[in-house]
């Protein structure tokens, strides 16, 4: 597909192209879209599919060499047609019986230009009669832009975030297992060597002439410490 406007920046016609191939086409994730200036704007050009290589610099330049004339340039298997009118490009894409037509004689043609195998356009000049000029051909050259990325940037930036947070995490927790200050892990433990469960031990070590003096855990074990009452003064 191509098309023209007019009185706009470059930045403006490659966002009308994408928005308009993503409205008009199935799959714009392999497709492709360019620009190039002309005049007082832009041509867009958008592929469906295929190696993403634009006709776009080598058509303006014949479309302001030759503005009297009729440029035909093959879109898949029919041929886009564009002329200029009242000073602006306007352009058509022909049915495909009439397509074949003009790539009947197109194949005829020898173009001033080595093609190769390769697809070619031409712009028949208002004046040449059949026959009595060397058409220059116009032949695909610079590289087009992706209409969509290959990968979206929602998912792109999804992605980064997911990464981003999985950083944040491992960070944590390589942070929290060497840091020297970590709250230290549950132990198994008997509950019956807990103080308060000793009192029967105690009491069981002590007579009516001692007391418990001391209760300590020590070497895994708990020992008693008793002592005889002081006498009382006189």
């Amino acid at each position: 597909m191509f098309g023209y406007l007019e009185g706009v920046e470059r930045k403006d016609a490659e966002s009308y192209a994408r928005a308009f191939g993503r409205r008009c086409l199935k799959s714009s994730e392999s497709c492709w879209y360019a620009v190039e200036p002309l005049w007082s704007g832009y041509l867009y050009e958008i592929h469906e599919g295929g190696p993403g290589y634009s006709f776009l610099p080598a058509l303006a330049k014949e479309i302001d060499a030759n503005p009297g004339g009729v440029a035909l340039v093959p879109s898949g298997r029919r041929v886009f047609e564009l002329t200029v009118r009242n000073g602006r490009p306007v352009g058509a894409l022909l049915s495909e019986t009439r397509s074949r037509e003009v790539q009947s004689r197109m194949a005829v043609v020898q173009p001033a230009d080595r093609v190769g195998d390769r697809p070619f356009g031409l712009i028949v000049p208002a004046w040449a009669p059949q026959g009595h000029v060397r058409f220059h051909a116009i032949l695909t050259s610079r590289r087009m832009k992706r209409l969509s990325p290959a990968i979206p940037l929602q998912l792109a930036a999804a992605a980064v975030g997911f990464l981003a947070g999985a950083a944040l995490l491992l960070g944590g927790g390589v942070t929290y297992y060497w840091s020297p200050h970590r709250v230290p892990t549950a132990r198994n433990f008997d509950i019956n060597r807990l103080p308060h469960r000793q009192w029967d031990t105690v009491l069981s070590a002590i007579t009516a002439s001692s007391y418990a003096a001391k209760l300590e855990f020590k070497d895994g074990k708990w020992t008693i410490e008793t002592q005889a009452p002081p006498e009382p003064k006189r």
